[in-house]
């Protein structure tokens, strides 16, 4: 067998790009690109939307990647922070190929401070929404289609006037289409902007757990362990895309400082993994929570560590905290929109993220 050495391990906890080792989605990553590829497209604007960790931009990356490789699409990632207007219209321009078209359209687009200002243009951008549809008339024209990704997008201004300009757009049936990730509640608060036409029927796609078959077999092969060991392993991620890379990364050096005919510790993996995980969301998991939001949260891990149970009953919850029936409803609504707390099991709760129930262990309400 090959020496494993910890530069080369194959699992990552970087952000913000497609990781070596990954576990795909199929199905939705497959719903997503059909829906852009049809001559008539259902939706021309979708979200991907999940926890934090839970995939989001590593889906977004993939399928921007796939749409990069065809001849007819043209993939521009844009910053949310920017104009995003101004933003789209300069990355256009700065793809050889396509300023060589508008420059043979003769568009005067001067006024973004990119191109050279034409005496004799036939087409004048007055500012970048006009700019971009002079753009997009003649990509139209050569039956180049232009998607838009935009990753943890958040409720602005700038997002509402794209939004107004690509309803706009989409009325004189330009070719462009718009990918978005973000954070359940914030794709909420735009879905709730109603004026926002465009962007209110944009299709919302929720990340769902990644297969813990697909992780077993993933680690039973990267790892080189047996089924078992990869099964307990996989069942520790329930599903949780940050969790897979990040125990895959530490198993794997914890294996690189193991001598001949020994097993890693698990105690010690597990404890490494608790770490990152706090480190790259749960922290900030917590941050964002209410105040009495935590103190549920810290009632359903009081509740489970007494039964000893991973689900606990809605009750029982309840009573612990001394909260009224309507008061509790509401946020363990809240909590179960978040993400972080399942209540498919009728009358019962658990935490969908893994091991934190650990991380609230040392909290205090």
């Amino acid at each position: 067998m090959k020496e494993r050495l910890e530069i080369n391990n194959p699992y990552t906890l970087q952000f913000s790009f497609v990781p070596p080792r990954m576990i795909e989605r199929s199905q939705i990553t497959s719903e997503i690109i059909s829906n852009f590829m049809r001559d008539v497209p259902t939706y021309r604007g979708m979200f991907i939307t999940g926890f934090r960790g839970s995939g989001k931009t590593v889906m977004l990356g993939e399928i921007r990647n796939k749409f990069d490789r065809s001849k007819e699409w043209i993939a521009v990632d844009l910053n949310p922070e920017n104009n995003l207007l101004d933003a789209l219209a300069r990355e256009l321009y700065l793809i050889p190929q396509l300023r060589r078209l508008f420059t043979k359209a003769r568009i005067d687009l001067s006024v973004l401070g990119i191109g050279a200002h034409l005496e004799n243009a036939e087409l004048i951008a007055s500012n970048e929404e006009d700019a971009l549809k002079l753009m997009l008339r003649v990509l139209k024209k050569e039956k180049k289609k232009i998607l838009v990704t935009i990753d943890e997008v958040t409720y602005s201004k700038d997002v509402a006037r794209f939004s107004h300009a690509l309803s706009s757009y989409s009325n004189a049936a330009y070719d462009i289409y718009v990918l978005m990730t973000g954070l359940i509640k914030n794709i909420k608060a735009i879905k709730n902007e109603k004026s926002l036409t465009f962007l209110y029927r944009a299709k919302v796609k929720e990340l769902d757990a990644l297969n813990v078959t697909s992780i077993r077999s993933d680690y039973q092969s990267a790892l080189d362990i047996t089924t078992e060991q990869a099964e307990e392993l996989a069942f520790v991620t329930r599903g949780y895309s940050l969790a897979f890379q990040a125990l895959g990364y530490h198993y794997w050096n914890a294996l690189c400082k193991c001598k001949a005919g020994e097993q890693p510790d698990r105690d010690s993996i597990y404890n490494e993994l608790d770490i990152t995980l706090a480190e790259l969301a749960y922290d900030k998991i917590w941050e964002e929570l209410s105040a009495t939001d935590r103190k549920v949260m810290i009632g359903i891990r009081k509740c489970m560590s007494e039964a000893n149970e991973t689900w606990v009953k809605v009750e029982q919850v309840r009573k612990t905290l001394k909260m009224s029936s309507d008061v509790f409803t509401k946020y363990r609504s809240r909590l179960i929109d978040s993400g972080v707390v399942d209540g498919s099991q009728y009358g019962h709760l658990k935490f969908k993220l893994p091991r934190f129930e650990q991380y609230i262990a040392g909290k205090r309400d």
